[in-house]
């Protein structure tokens, strides 16, 4: 083995013992074919890297509300979705040349990926002829945001996916960031670099931007999102995610028994965030139903007003128990405050007065239509369920004039044509479609080439023949005669 070879190898093992569940190698993939180059064993791996936020980092949203009022929106997050660091190891790496490697986000676009290609690059030519890997790690996630700019708020209105134009041959043509899906779902694009396993790399592409005039972009840059991806969603429910999975693999002192125990035997209460063992509140629970205090369930905390909400009492207690908790507090708060409802979302259920047909929960801020309870729609009618909709649809296709009208001034003109669009676009789905191979995700070819990548569970396949590919040489399937 050359040095170059013993030195690849000794960077790969570092990388797996310092990066554990956030690295994966090449030679750790379950492929179909040998992953082999010219004979020699493909090295590299893909690296996601979590960035540390600084305390209090929020992400900003700017929307026009009614009368063209700008509504912003702001969100304290302590995690994002990771950059992804893909590379493979040419044969006179770290001697001569550097790994080849693309960098992708959910929440950076081109432009500002481009900005950490050249500043990986310049790494590169200050370090050439060591092994850079770590080094490059290290930079992306401590000094990432703030070469971009972002110490403290990140603005989601300037990292929206750029529309690029590609110029070459003398000819226009649309850039297109990856394969989008009907559903709205995106792949990632095709890495558009020409490298050979010398490592040699030509990338960048010619662009123009909206208000930027000439730009060049890295080709070794993907934003793996759809271009109408709501953005504050999307990073609101990874940072929710990730806090649950924080919590659940740290230690906390329970303030009842005073026992360090793991937080998925914990119970924390919100919105003051004291943290108790189960076994402690499971006790405390069903002391006070058995007393009749069933009206809140409160934090053991002195003078703490945070309520334990439904979803906590029935992971607690025991089926009869909450079902009698339920009972007699439906009861009492029916015969006290009058019209009362659960919430309508699934991982809160926290009772909710009902106030002129409006529903505020105090756990998770939603507000709700006590009729339909959807989403509060105002003067506006009330929407319907999936079945309820799918028989007022097709009493709307096969009805008379009559039966039309009856159904418009109940449920509005405008629901209705709605309703007709969604049959249209189900009825679309299915002619232009094809099913992902592997999870069976519906994907809608638009535009590009034939490897497909479902964003659902990210394997790429075959437009053509609907067959998986290997997922660090999806191109050689292409050059194969039989394929």
């Amino acid at each position: 083995m050359s040095l170059d070879g013993e030195e690849q190898d000794d960077e790969l093992l570092a990388l797996a013992s310092i990066y554990e569940d956030s690295f994966v190698s090449a030679l750790d993939h379950d492929a179909e074919e040998d992953l082999a180059v010219k004979d020699e064993v493909l090295k590299g791996g893909e690296l996601a890297i979590h960035l540390d936020l600084p305390p209090e980092f929020s992400i900003l949203s700017k929307r026009v509300g009614e009368n063209d009022e700008v509504l912003e929106q702001r969100l304290v997050v302590e995690h994002l979705p990771p950059l992804y660091l893909h590379f493979t190891y040419p044969s006179t790496y770290p001697s001569e040349h550097p790994p080849n490697f693309t960098l992708s986000c959910k929440w950076l676009n081109r432009a500002q990926l481009t900005q950490l290609c050249t500043q990986l690059d310049a790494q590169w030519e200050e370090n050439k002829g060591s092994v850079i890997m770590f080094t490059w790690a290290q930079f992306l996630k401590d000094s990432s945001l703030e070469s971009l700019g972002f110490t403290d708020e990140l603005n989601l209105d300037i990292i929206k996916p750029v529309q690029s134009m590609n110029i070459g041959d003398g000819a226009l043509q649309q850039e297109v960031q990856g394969e989008t899906g009907a559903n709205g779902d995106e792949g990632k694009i095709c890495d558009n670099s020409h490298s050979d396993n010398s490592g040699k790399t030509e990338g960048a592409a010619v662009v123009s931007e909206a208000g930027h005039g000439s730009l060049s972009l890295d080709s070794r840059t993907i934003q793996d999102i759809a271009p109408n991806t709501n953005m504050l969603r999307l990073l609101r429910d990874y940072d929710e995610d990730m806090r649950r999975k924080v919590f659940s693999n740290k230690n906390f002192e329970c303030k009842v028994c005073f026992m360090d125990k793991l937080g998925s035997h914990c119970l924390e209460f919100w919105p003051c965030h004291h943290v108790y063992c189960k076994d402690c509140m499971a006790s405390y629970f069903e002391v006070q139903i058995n007393e009749g205090n069933i009206k809140f369930l409160r934090c053991p905390e002195d003078d703490c007003e945070s309520e334990a909400n439904p979803k906590q009492v029935q992971e607690l207690v025991s089926e009869d128990m909450y079902k009698r908790w339920d009972e007699m507090l439906l009861n009492t708060t029916l015969s006290a405050l009058g019209d009362i409802q659960p919430c309508p979302r699934m991982h809160c259920q926290y009772p909710v007065t009902i106030e002129e047909g409006q529903g505020s929960c105090p756990s998770c801020k939603f507000v709700f239509c006590g009729l339909c309870r959807f989403g509060w729609h105002g003067i506006e009618p009330c929407k319907l369920k999936k079945t309820e909709a799918r028989q007022a649809l097709d009493l709307y296709v096969s009805g008379d004039a009559d039966a039309k009208r009856e159904l418009e001034r109940r449920f509005g003109k405008k629901y209705m044509e709605l309703l007709m669009n969604e049959y249209l676009s189900l009825n679309y789905l299915e002619e232009n479609s094809k099913q992902c191979p592997k999870c069976c995700a519906k994907i809608e070819k638009i535009d590009g080439c034939n490897k497909m990548t479902c964003q659902q569970c990210s394997n790429y396949f075959c437009w053509l023949c609907n067959k998986l590919l290997n997922k660090f040489r999806p191109y050689e399937h292409f050059n194969d005669k039989r394929a």
